[in-house]
C-alpha cells in the first residue's frame, strides 16, 4: 500500500500480516493485541498508543515514530533501519510485563527523549566486511 493514511477510523479494515507499506501514515491509533509481520519503509507513527502487539519479523525502514507508546509489546526478530524515535516509550503493561526485542537489531536509529527502545545496536556499515565481520557470520 502507498500513501495511505490509517487511523483510529480504518484501522481496524486494514490486514497488517505480510503486507508492504510505503509512504504510509499511521496515525491517533489506541488498541491492543494484533500480529504484525508486514514491511514498512518511509512511513509515519504518530500518536500510537499499542498495548500487547505482537510485532514478528517486521522490517521498518526509514520510519518516523513520534509519541508513540508501546506497553507490554513484542518485537520479535524485527528490523530498524535508519529510523528516528522521538518522545516515545516501550514500556511494560499493567502486569509488568516489559516490552521484549528478541533477536530484534537496529542500524543507525535516532533516538530524542524516548525511553526503552532495546533492540540490538548493530555495525553503522553493517554491510561492510572489515567493519563489522560479526554480522557477516550469521
Amino acid at each position: 500500500m502507498r500513501s495511505l493514511l490509517i487511523n483510529a477510523q480504518n484501522f481496524k479494515t486494514v490486514n497488517l500480516n505480510e503486507q508492504y507499506f510505503k509512504f504510509c501514515e499511521f496515525a491517533d491509533i489506541s488498541t491492543d493485541g494484533g500480529h504484525v509481520d508486514s514491511d514498512f519503509a518511509n512511513c509515519t507513527f504518530k500518536n500510537i498508543d499499542w498495548y500487547w502487539g505482537l510485532f514478528n519479523y517486521a522490517n521498518f525502514i526509514d520510519c518516523i515514530f513520534i509519541n508513540c507508546t508501546f506497553r507490554g509489546t513484542s518485537f520479535s526478530s524485527c528490523k530498524f533501519v535508519a529510523c528516528e524515535f522521538n518522545d516515545c516509550r516501550f514500556i511494560s503493561d499493567n502486569l509488568g510485563g516489559e516490552c521484549s526485542f528478541d533477536n530484534s537489531v537496529e542500524y543507525s536509529c535516532k533516538l530524542t527523549k524516548s525511553v526503552g527502545f532495546a533492540a540490538r545496536p548493530q555495525c553503522k556499515k553493517w554491510f561492510d566486511r572489515d567493519e563489522c565481520p560479526e554480522i557477516m557470520r550469521k
